[in-house]
């Protein structure tokens, strides 16, 4: 009889630790997500809301890390001397067009940063302060359009020189 206490407890023993990792594994492969690498730029619907407008489409790209913020790059790019403006016009085939610049904040409240991954990764060190991972944008016209949407007639045009702003951003 008190052999077979001794071999129940042996398996009991060993079988412990094994049942252990394997609910550490399940545990940990479970809440796994997928996340999108964005090779040169994405458009995301459901951005911004502004003056009662429906949900802004954004145009998203992965932030070069070594560059100085885009809040500088774009004050000195549309002179202005506040760094923290986010809104600016800008006037395109004879057209004004507002251009509208997330914060982090806004970042995480209407796209969320956990639904991408980067691409480029930059040491500690190699970093020009402390700066978002991904920079978003969202364009309307004079008459409150958005002009990313897949119905706007400015979507051609609006990516363009976004994709054109975002490839001066990287070589400035």
């Amino acid at each position: 009889m008190f052999h077979v206490e001794r071999i129940k407890k042996a398996a009991i023993n060993k079988a412990l630790p094994l049942v252990f990792i394997v609910l550490v594994l399940v545990y940990s492969c479970s809440g796994a997500r997928n996340a999108m690498q964005i090779q040169d730029y994405t458009l995301v619907p459901n951005g911004i809301e502004i003056q009662s407008h429906k949900p802004l489409t954004a145009f998203v790209f992965e932030n070069n890390l070594k560059n100085p913020p885009i809040e500088k790059f774009l004050s000195l790019k549309f002179k202005n001397s506040n760094y923290f403006d986010k809104e600016f016009w800008i006037t395109l085939n004879q057209a004004k067009f507002k251009l509208i610049m997330y914060d982090s904040a806004e970042f995480e409240k209407y796209i969320g940063s956990n639904n991408y991954s980067q691409i480029n990764q930059e040491p500690e060190n190699a970093k020009y302060g402390n700066q978002p991972k991904f920079i978003a944008f969202s364009m309307l016209s004079a008459t409150n359009e958005d002009c990313l949407s897949d119905q706007s007639l400015f979507q051609n045009l609006a990516v363009t020189y976004l994709k054109n702003l975002k490839d001066e951003y990287y070589n400035n």
